[in-house]
């Protein structure tokens, strides 16, 4: 299984067609997203999201971000905190305004995917890879990035497709 993960998209109707372009080519079986689909406030580019998600909300697990408060017309849930399994690892799912690093990392499980911050990152606290793959549309380190995770690794990537950093995981 290949996964996909994408934070922080903030109306960016742009970058969410491309990173999802990258999404098919790649041929992942799930998108998971961190939270933050539109700005705070009324978003042009809204109706566009919605529709281009909804239309893939069977291959989507998402989180809630702090600019998430009145999403009601997404046809997938958005709790604050989600865990998943892949290839026997538990994966956390949270967009990083709510828990901290010290809160998750006592959580049982191995990799969490956080996003908020927009700068990508990989860094292991207690035994654990806290994974941020950036945002797809307003990056504060110059450079768009998501992440691609499958059985072996993860890979940070802009949305050029040209990868920024990976990491292989511990079998």
């Amino acid at each position: 299984m290949k996964y996909m993960v994408i934070s922080d998209i903030h109306g960016g109707i742009y970058e969410l067609n491309k990173a999802l372009d990258i999404y098919f080519k790649e041929r992942c079986s799930k998108l998971l997203i961190l939270g933050d689909l539109f700005d705070y406030g009324f978003s042009i580019t809204r109706d566009d999201i919605v529709n281009r998600l909804n239309s893939m909300k069977d291959s989507i697990i998402a989180v809630s971000g702090n600019c998430d408060n009145n999403i009601k017309d997404i046809s997938f849930d958005m709790p604050y905190i989600n865990n998943i399994n892949l290839n026997n690892k538990n994966i956390t799912l949270t967009h990083g305004h709510l828990y901290s690093k010290d809160y998750l990392s006592n959580l049982d499980t191995d990799i969490i995917f956080t996003g908020h911050s927009h700068v990508f990152d990989i860094e292991t606290i207690n035994n654990k890879l806290f994974i941020n793959p950036g945002s797809i549309s307003k990056s504060r380190r110059g450079e768009n990035s998501f992440a691609i995770v499958d059985e072996e690794k993860v890979t940070i990537r802009n949305l050029d497709n040209e990868t920024i950093e990976k990491h292989y995981f511990n079998n």
